[in-house]
């Protein structure tokens, strides 16, 4: 009996583990697979599309949209893939790039347009390439996937960005945005509709700074770049509109991303919350002032940030979105500063300051009726810095303590009053609250220019900027759209109203030609920081852009588009001033004019790529009867070549190009003595350039897939054949009155290795 026994124990212990190797194999097959959910809406009224097909290319995979314009297709291998949608009267479209991750849901949102074939018969292809009527030029959209897999960029948004057809960069040390000749004060940075004053760590109000963007590109559902022409709800910016739109958490499961590389450690996690919400968070933590320690330099400097989105649905018509951002950089240097300026060139060795800035907001989007809805925003915003500067017997020679407050009401409501034509108005009050102290001793330029101290207290009362809009969009048949804005500004400080019209225009050539164009004003109002240095500021009045933009784009393929556009920006009431002294005039004028070619291949069929080059001039004039001068932000050439491609085994690699004239700069030209002090003789204004400046970046990346999550490794290589681009030159005179030159240079060879991990 007792072998009896022992045998049957063995055998059932054999069976049952046999059945546990087979459950355990079993749910390791249904791990290696993922899901794709999401919404299909109407592109213009934002209405749910039930029963929309949505399918999932390569696989035999698809689902149908719910009553609520929701799918949901489970069990999809891993991978990456396109989607193709489609729903009758509407466009077909097409959603490439979209990844499928173990054991994880990826959420997309899609958006049709209609095809309006019963208007004339035309017949336009859907494919992965698409914009609305008013957005007629100089508009491009980015993906998440676009933005982390781009070489060169460490997975930072505003670096992708500098790739594009228009745009220059000041340099690898900086991820500032210069768009077609303008400071990067021009453009307007939107977060879900939130405006965000400062949305890159280290970046200073006038100065071509700024490391890394604040938002983490996972958290990112739309990113939408508007380089010109941009239609009248957007105001008080010259240059450009870059409008960026969170992702809502996933209705399906919990995700968890862990990423880490030199810049920073960084975790996200988005999901269900309640009944029928959604959230998502990131918060990161940044590695420079460990790296700086490790490597002995004077300067310290750390950032933190953490973003945030909670979406919930109240009922079918009405959805809110609660929105949270804040950062916070701090550096602390003791010792050499190097400063451009040779007379300042280790004077001040000691710095503390902190940067910081929060938005708050929500938003309420309320479907009025099947041809409407309304968008509703409530927000608050600040940003601030506390700088010391000094020597290490008195630190705070030179100090500043500046805050604004801004409080923010704005509507929007979108009417379809027939599938040939809808109508867009909207308005917006802003309070804000401003404080700006400032000091700094007497000093001299390196010219031997005398600059008398200062002290600056500036305290004003709240002022408010209301504005209006109305756009509408037209089309008198199915080839060509029409586009009419008009936009009023009005800021009590300085009593100034002013008036902006917009106009831009379509025409369908064939099924994949199209002629663009757009002419539109825009004005900027004084900054805080420029109306607080003197009280004769306050009399300033905003600066204002003419745009005249014609263009035309070819789609090649349905995953490969060519565009030409021509732009002239026409500059007046340009706001400038002195070395010497803080008062600021309204005299300055100038233009801005270029041609940009670009080629862009979507990610399909395992490669992606671009191709752009941009040819431009930027220049200024001071005051009437005052010498032109080129802008300090001109770049005449910038070529871009990007190439992507997938490699089996779930390698990846990716290589960009980049190629731009150098930056203008003052040159010395001799030396000068005053008062048995020698001093630097300038020669004429912004009238040579650096050398130019290029460089080849390569990023590799790894995929492992384990048993419940997934490992992504990459080493993004920035500068592979380390050429010494030049960003400033310092200038130092000896005892004997010789002068010398010594250039700083932009980052070497740098390799950036990352991981990042997913549950």
């Amino acid at each position: 009996m007792k072998t009896l026994f022992t045998v049957s124990s063995f055998i059932g212990l054999a069976r049952s583990a046999w059945l546990i190797v087979l459950v355990a194999t079993s749910l390791a097959a249904q791990e290696k697979n993922g899901i794709i959910s999401g919404e299909v809406r109407d592109a213009v009224t934002k209405q749910a599309l039930p029963g929309a097909n949505v399918v999932v290319v390569g696989v035999r995979r698809g689902a149908a949209t719910d009553e609520k314009g929701y799918f949901v297709i489970k069990g999809i291998p891993l991978g990456t893939y396109q989607l193709k949608v489609s729903y009758i009267g509407y466009q077909a479209t097409a959603q490439e790039d979209v990844p499928v991750v173990q054991a994880r849901n990826t959420t997309v949102h899609i958006e049709l347009t209609p095809t309006q074939i019963e208007l004339e018969g035309a017949t336009v292809t859907g494919g992965y390439f698409r914009k609305s009527t008013e957005h007629a030029v100089s508009y491009r959209t980015l993906s998440p996937q676009e933005i982390r897999r781009s070489p060169g960029s460490a997975e930072d948004i505003f670096r992708v960005m500098q790739s594009l057809p228009g745009v220059a960069s000041a340099g690898g040390k900086s991820a500032q945005l210069i768009v077609r000749g303008g400071s990067p004060e021009e453009n307007l940075t939107l977060l879900d509709n939130i405006e965000i004053y400062n949305p890159i760590h280290f970046a200073r109000t006038g100065e071509s700074m700024g490391i890394i963007s604040i938002v983490n590109p996972s958290l990112l559902k739309d990113v939408n770049f508007l380089t010109g022409g941009f239609p009248a709800k957007y105001g008080d910016k010259m240059s450009s509109v870059f409008d960026m739109t969170m992702v809502d958490g996933n209705k399906e499961v919990h995700n968890t991303d862990i990423n880490a590389n030199v810049a920073g450690l960084g975790a996200m996690v988005d999901g269900p919350v309640l009944n029928n919400g959604t959230m998502v968070f990131s918060a990161r933590r940044g590695f420079f002032d460990l790296l700086t320690s490790l490597l002995g330099r004077p300067a310290s400097p750390s950032y933190y940030d953490a973003v945030g989105k909670l979406t919930y649905d109240i009922d079918a018509k009405n959805r809110l979105s609660f929105v949270g951002f804040y950062y916070l950089d701090q550096i602390k240097r003791e010792g050499a500063v190097g400063m451009k300026s040779s007379s300042d060139a280790g004077k001040y060795n000691y710095l503390t300051r902190d940067d910081y800035g929060t938005a708050v907001g929500v938003n309420w989007r309320y479907l009025v009726s099947p041809n409407a809805y309304s968008l509703t925003t409530l927000s608050y915003s600040d940003n601030g810095w506390n700088t010391l500067r000094g020597t290490e017997a008195e630190r705070g020679l030179l100090g500043e303590n500046i805050l604004e407050k801004s409080y923010t009401l704005k509507s929007e409501i979108t009417y379809q009053i027939n599938p040939r034509f809808d109508i867009k108005g909207g308005a917006q009050i802003r309070y804000i609250e401003s404080k700006q102290v400032s000091w700094k001793p007497a000093d001299t330029t390196r010219s031997g220019q005398f600059i008398p101290a200062s002290s600056i207290s500036y305290l004003p009362e709240v002022s408010t900027k209301p504005s209006v809009f109305l756009q509408s969009t037209w089309k008198p048949w199915a080839r060509l759209s029409l586009s009419a804005g008009v936009r009023y500004d009005y800021f009590s400080f300085t009593r100034e109203a002013t008036l902006s019209p917009r106009l831009s225009a379509s025409y369908q050539l064939t099924d994949r030609t199209a002629f663009n164009m757009a002419f539109g004003k825009f004005y900027q109002t004084p900054a805080s920081y420029q109306i607080a240095l003197d009280p004769i500021n306050q009399q300033l009045r905003s600066s204002r852009a003419t745009h005249y933009i014609l263009g035309v784009e070819q789609l090649l393929r349905d995953d490969l588009r060519g565009t030409l556009e021509v732009y002239y920006k026409d500059l007046s009431n340009v706001i400038v001033g002195s070395d010497t002294n803080s008062i600021l005039y309204n005299t300055g004028s100038g233009f801005a004019r270029g041609i940009e070619f670009s080629l862009q291949k979507k990610f399909t069929d395992g490669f992606v790529g671009t191709a752009s080059y941009t040819y431009s001039e930027s220049k200024r004039r001071d005051a009437e009867g005052r010498a032109e001068y080129v802008f300090e932000f001109d770049r005449p050439h910038i070529l871009n070549l990007i190439a992507g491609l997938e490699l089996g085994d779930n390698w990846q690699l990716g290589a960009k190009f980049q190629y731009a004239s150098g930056n203008p700069y003052t040159p010395a030209v001799g030396v000068a003595q005053k008062n048995n002090t020698y001093y630097v003789v300038d020669g004429d204004y912004n009238s040579a350039r650096f050398p130019a400046y290029h460089k080849l970046d390569v990023r590799i990346d790894k995929k492992f897939v384990f048993g419940s999550w997934t490992l992504t490794a990459y080493l993004d290589l920035w500068n592979v054949y380390n050429r010494q681009n030049v960003l400033d030159y310092s200038y130092k005179i000896d005892s004997n009155g010789i002068i010398t030159e010594t250039p700083r240079y932009d980052f070497g060879i740098l390799p950036i290795v990352g991981l990042s991990a997913q549950f």
